[in-house]
């Protein structure tokens, strides 16, 4: 049996939205360096080196993102069989009073 604390999954979602934004803010960083400090020699591979790096980051910001919004789903999936089963138990309450 797996054990399932909704408000934990709630913080989790949270801190991977955070994580989402922290890392966008790292790829914007990155992106506006520029590779202009360096010489003509190196300045193509530097700049490339930091496409390459913004969109690395970018997709692990994205993939915070997706797990954020998992966690979400999950939550919803949650609340959606708790009112499922409260239903059926609204459902029962005619029962418990006999009729005669």
């Amino acid at each position: 049996m797996i054990e399932v604390v909704p408000a934990s999954v709630g913080t989790t979602a949270q801190a991977w939205d955070e994580q989402h934004l922290d890392l966008q803010a790292a790829a914007g960083q990155v992106g506006g360096a520029g590779s202009g400090g360096f010489t003509s020699a190196v300045s193509g591979t530097a700049a490339r080196f930091l496409t390459s790096w913004e969109r690395h980051v970018r997709g692990l910001g994205d993939t915070a993102e997706d797990r954020a919004d998992g966690l979400r789903t999950a939550i919803n999936d949650f609340l959606a069989t708790d009112q499922v089963v409260y239903d059926d138990f609204v459902r029962l309450a005619p029962h418990t009073v006999e009729e005669r």
